[in-house]
């Protein structure tokens, strides 16, 4: 997702777009893994609610996220703030996911099929 930030500095409309396919294309692959979590760290009964949570954060952060830009191209003239934010959250929110979620273990089934 890192790749957004060459994307701000591209000297090609072209070159922009690779690079902007590449990032789209490690977000998703990067946000299914993370919208899968929850049923990692909670217990049955409340992972539709935390699941529910993150897509209440997600929109808020969305609106945000679409309000800032505006505000950012309007004030800046460009777009490179914007492209490099955007190509560092994502790594920022990995670390903080890490710093949070503790250390990861092996999980063992308990009853049911072997």
């Amino acid at each position: 997702m890192l790749a957004g930030i060459p994307a701000a500095f591209s000297s090609s409309a072209m070159g922009a777009l690779a690079f902007i396919s590449v990032v789209t294309f490690g977000f998703q692959s990067w946000i299914n893994n993370v919208q899968t979590t929850p049923s990692d760290f909670f217990p049955e009964h409340a992972v539709a609610s935390v699941a529910g949570l993150g897509g209440v954060g997600a929109g808020i952060g969305a609106i945000l996220f679409t309000l800032t830009t505006g505000l950012v191209v309007d004030r800046l003239h460009s777009y490179t703030p914007v492209l490099i934010t955007a190509g560092l959250l994502p790594v920022l929110g990995t670390i903080v996911f890490f710093l949070v979620g503790g250390p990861i273990r092996k999980v063992m089934c308990q009853g049911g099929p072997d």
